[in-house]
This record gives C-alpha cells, structure tokens and sequence, in this order.
C-alpha cells in the first residue's frame, strides 16, 4: 500500500520527544492502528477541480489492531496532521509557534487491521473541515471495536492532503458561491463511492494487513455519522443508500430532501445546549419514523465536536488564543467520552446486536452533561 508520509515526520519528531503533545491514552480494549488511502472515482468528473479529472479523494482508516491495548516499541505512532494540513491550521488560527505539527495520536502508522470481521462506521467532517480535524475522536471510538472511516470532500475542505504528500485547497475551487444542495449530492456520492471501493478486493488490499487476503469488510450494513454537514450528510445517505443503517448528526443544520421524506432508519441528533433555534430539526424529527434519540450536550459550541477541544487543552499554555473560539467550556477529553459512549451504545445496539442501555437511560447519571431532548 501507498506508505503515508506522516511515518517520515513521526520518526523526525520522535527524535525530539519533549517537542510532542501526545494526546491521551485509549480507554477501550483494543489497540488502534491507523492508515490513509487515496481513492478515485473514474465513473464521475470532480465539479469543483480547476482541470477536468475524477473526483479523487483522501480517506482515514481508524481500527483495532492485534496486541494488547496501548502502545510498545514497534508501534509508530502517527502524528495527527500531515504536513501542508499542519501549516495551514497554524496560518487559520495565527500560530507561530508550529504547534499542530507537535499533536502525536495514540494511533500505530500502517498497523495492520486485524479485525475485518467488526462492524464499519464512515464518518464525515463539517463543511470546509479536514478529516484530520477528529482523528482524537475516532480513535478512542475505534478502541472499542469499530473500524471506522473517515472521508475527506476534496474543494469542500480547506486542505486535503493525500499520502503521497500533495494537496488541494478549497481556494482553488472553480465553484463560487455553491449551493448546499450541489455540496451535499457531491458529498453523498463520494461516501457511496467510498463504501463501494471498500467493497472491492483491490481496495481491500491496500489496507495495512489485508493484502495478499481474500478477507473482506463488512460494507453491507454499516454505520454512519458525522459533525454539522457531514451529519445532515448522514442523514440523507440513510434515505439514498440502503447500505447505511444507522447514523448519527454531531450539531448539523440539515439539509436535502430526507428532512421531508424521512427515513425508517434508527437516527440520533446530538447538538448543544442549549441550542440555536432550527427549523430543519424540527421538521426531520417529525420525519424520522424509526428509533430515534435528540440529546443536548451542556458547555459545548459547534466546534466542541471536533477535536480543537481536546487539542486547546493537551497544548496548554501553549495553545493559540485564536483556537479557542467557539468550542465552549467543556474539557476535550470528556466531550470525546460523550461521544464514544452514545456512538458505541447506538451502533452497538444497531450493527452488534447489543443491549446499548445507555439509549434507554441507564447508565446516564454517568454523563450529567447530557440532557435527553426527544425520545420516541
């Protein structure tokens, strides 16, 4: 497989270890591998390249790898930004001081995936966000036995960068002005496509200990989720592809034709609280005939559910003031164990066959921060 090119700059940093900040241990029982992949779609022309050629993508692979939980010697950890995202977010938030360069994941670079046959979940980043924007996340979630993707939106996000080490901005759209409608097809395309590729024997076998197999992903029934539009992404793939079972929407206005259509499929909104006033949730909840949770997260803004939480409080001092805007109060690491807690119970209970009693109430003392708004 294409080797990526966080291994070179891991290996430099490590040099360097008091330059690091490592973000926090796993709490679940598996150890986590990571890996990123570059997958083109022949079958459609990308709209918003500055030249005529497929819509090319970049994705993140987050899952259990053999070993005991935690790290040891063979195991490189991978930095969480490559090196173009790494400068561009210094440029956003006006860091001179490098420090997304120094965020080291909890992650093993190109362990192999030795768990094909656990439940998939593809997660999508908010409108103009970098996947690399929730690896803390998805790995802790991944810790707890989920093999997980997440998609990067070429020209949507403000930087993709690919493994082989080049990028595409969204400053080099030829789309100006593009209405949600033609981003939101676009996105649902390139997640079919993504789950289509992962269905195939030679995407399969550039997964880190998958070539050479005939072991396959279980791409039939997945789970899907992701923060602001990559959550209203969520929810109309529920209605578009059948595939998609279960999902969820991390604080996302909602947009398409799923808000009126609706959808049989089990679907949480989780948002702040308290939150903006949205007509879209209104009406989707009225529309959503399957199981069905609303839950509001106390101390948090939109950005709470990135990983900028959790970033802001590993760097410290150290942390930009500009990256603490408008992510709330809440700590980086609990907001994360809110997370896993809620998408481990629901896609537990939806692609595992388990209880997921935390849906039901139980167990919610636990998570005081999170109030239950809707319920059917």
């Amino acid at each position: 497989m294409q080797k990526s090119i966080f291994c070179f700059f891991a290996l430099a940093l490590r040099a360097s270890a008091a330059s690091l900040a490592p973000l926090p241990e796993l709490k679940g029982p598996y150890k986590v591998g990571t890996s990123a992949l570059e997958l083109v779609d022949f079958s459609r022309t990308d709209p918003f390249a500055p030249t005529v050629q497929p819509r090319k993508l970049a994705i993140s692979l987050f899952y259990p790898t053999d070993g005991e939980a935690g790290l040891h010697e063979d195991c490189t950890q991978a930095l969480q930004f490559p090196p173009l995202t790494a400068a561009y977010i210094d440029g956003v938030y006006n860091d001179t001081n490098a420090s997304a360069e120094r965020i080291l994941t909890q992650s093993c670079l190109d362990a192999p995936l030795s768990h094909p046959e656990l439940p998939l979940l593809l997660f999508g980043p908010g409108l103009g966000n970098s996947r690399t924007f929730y690896s803390a996340e998805l790995e802790e979630i991944a810790s707890h036995g989920w093999n997980i993707v997440s998609v990067d939106h070429p020209y949507d996000a403000g930087i993709v960068e690919y493994p082989d080490g080049r990028a595409v901005y969204a400053k080099d759209s030829i789309v100006v002005n593009g209405t949600a409608d033609l981003y939101l097809s676009v996105r649902v395309a390139d997640m079919s496509f993504v789950l289509d590729a992962l269905s195939s024997p030679s995407t399969v076998s550039q997964i880190a200990g998958l070539s050479g197999t005939t072991t396959k992903l279980h791409t039939d029934k997945v789970g899907v989720f992701g923060h602001s539009f990559g959550g209203a992404t969520a929810l109309q793939l529920l209605l578009n592809d059948t595939r998609f079972a279960v999902g969820a929407n991390f604080d996302g206005i909602l947009f398409g034709s799923v808000i009126e259509a609706g959808t049989d499929s089990p679907f949480v909104l989780f948002g702040t609280n308290p939150r903006m006033e949205d007509d879209t949730w209104t009406t989707a909840w009225a529309n959503l005939r399957g199981f069905k949770r609303q839950y509001g997260v106390a101390e948090t803004e939109h950005g709470a559910f990135t990983d900028f939480p959790i970033i802001r409080d590993v760097l410290g001092a150290d942390s930009p003031p500009l990256l603490d805007t408008g992510l709330g109060t809440i700590a980086g690491e609990r907001i994360i164990d809110i997370e896993t807690a809620y998408m481990n119970a629901l896609f537990g209970r939806f692609l595992k066959g388990e209880e997921g009693a935390l849906l039901d109430g139980e167990g919610a003392q636990d998570w005081p921060e999170v109030s239950l708004i809707g319920q059917n």
